[in-house]
């Protein structure tokens, strides 16, 4: 059986980033896995898009994140278009990425003389 995550974890989950001037904290919610999840056909195509700096896919990213529909959600979208997407797709390909892992943070690395092959 998997583990819960406690309210630490999901709090260690979150990714904040600065959007257009503003700082934002995207939340990685059951609702942001299965809603991105469903318009990309799975969550690995949304680090393809963010490599490929794909405005609308950050933007849903975003808004998946902060929970935006709406208006706001299209307000975002010209946010996120006037911020400079190199700076932001990192955190964003962060946030897919505890998505992927089910909204749970990543494990640390090991440290120095852990199983590595080296």
């Amino acid at each position: 059986m998997a583990s819960k995550a406690t309210l630490a974890d999901v709090k260690k989950a979150r990714v904040t980033v600065e959007i257009d001037g503003e700082e934002y904290t995207l939340i990685p919610s059951p609702d942001a896995i299965i809603s991105l999840s469903n318009q990309y056909d799975g969550l690995a195509p949304l680090i393809g898009a963010i490599s490929r700096m794909n405005v609308m896919a950050m933007a849903n990213i975003v808004n998946a994140g902060l929970g935006l529909e709406g208006a706001k959600a299209r307000e975002m979208v010209q946010s996120v278009a006037a911020t400079p997407l190199l700076e932001i797709s990192p955190k964003l390909t962060e946030f897919v990425t505890i998505l992927i892992n089910g909204g749970k943070p990543l494990k640390a690395e090991k440290a120095e003389g852990g199983d590595g092959p080296l």
